[in-house]
């Protein structure tokens, strides 16, 4: 076994690894988020709105994981790049309102929340754009 066959895990490179493994932290964020709208805000149309969005996320990491990486990665740079963009929007709509729509969250009442919204998606698309760019 050389070096470049110890890296690679059924197929997977080592970017493809840390690719999986910064899915499944998004997921258990996800889990977070998820139980965050539902007992904090008791909103259950966030809460699953949240929930379809973290198993789009789990499907396409397992379309990676069983060997259809390009179907997964074009979706999960998708998706991310959606999510950045709809973050950013939400904030600064939320922002620059005069009086906030009291059923919106307010997306600065956990940093922890805030600042994972912006570093998963980023994550995913420097390493979903190395493992695009592998043979």
């Amino acid at each position: 076994m050389n070096e470049n066959e110890s890296n690679k895990i059924e197929g997977l490179t080592s970017w493809g690894i840390a690719l999986v493994i910064t899915q499944l932290f998004r997921l258990l964020f996800g889990g977070y988020l998820i139980a965050f709208d539902q007992y904090y805000y008791n909103d259950l149309e966030s809460a699953s709105t949240v929930f379809m969005i973290y198993v789009i996320i789990g499907i396409l990491t397992t379309l990676i994981l069983v060997g259809r990486k390009k179907p997964g990665l074009y979706g999960l740079i998708a998706l991310s790049v959606l999510l950045l963009i709809m973050e950013t929007i939400y904030i600064g709509v939320y922002v620059s309102a005069i009086t906030p729509d009291p059923s919106w969250h307010d997306p600065f009442a956990s940093w922890w929340s805030l600042v994972s919204n912006y570093m998963f998606p980023l994550l995913t698309l420097v390493f979903a754009f190395k493992v695009y760019r592998e043979k």
